[in-house]
């Protein structure tokens, strides 16, 4: 092979990979309209009133704050919404329309807390509790504590 044609083949080869990381490009942000597609709930927090809305039932579902119930942190992404609030813990699924709620007692602390995707999980000081999408219920299991 001739030092040319080794050099014709060299140029179109870079050519090539310059083209196909140029055409890549525009993929990217359809990746992110894909994520976007796959957000099924909306939250909306009004004063002394929480709204969960599935996209896949086509409904909302409203659930009313005690007096005096603060909202300590509060999320939405794929098919899971949660609030934690300074009395409870609510977690919604939109796959299956529904809240599930778990009552905290008033000495827990909120150590952390995310939603992301079909999950939700926030830690206390005693307990990590998880929500998921799939079964629209929370787990709890207790924190290793020393001493007992």
């Amino acid at each position: 092979m001739t030092r040319t044609r080794r050099r014709a083949r060299r140029h179109i080869a870079l050519l090539l990979v310059s083209l196909a990381m140029w055409v890549g490009v525009p993929a990217l942000p359809a990746s992110s309209q894909e994520d976007e597609a796959l957000r099924n709930v909306a939250l909306v927090v009004i004063p002394r009133e929480i709204f969960f809305f599935s996209a896949q039932a086509g409904q909302w579902t409203a659930v009313r704050l005690d007096p005096g119930e603060r909202i300590l942190q509060r999320s939405a992404d794929g098919n899971v919404a949660a609030v934690v609030t300074s009395q409870r813990a609510i977690g919604f699924s939109a796959a299956l329309n529904n809240t599930h709620e778990v009552r905290l007692p008033e000495d827990e602390t909120l150590e952390a807390f995310k939603v992301q995707g079909n999950m939700a999980n926030f830690v206390t000081r005693r307990r990590v509790y998880g929500f998921s999408a799939f079964t629209g219920r929370w787990a709890a299991i207790d924190r290793f504590q020393l001493g007992k």
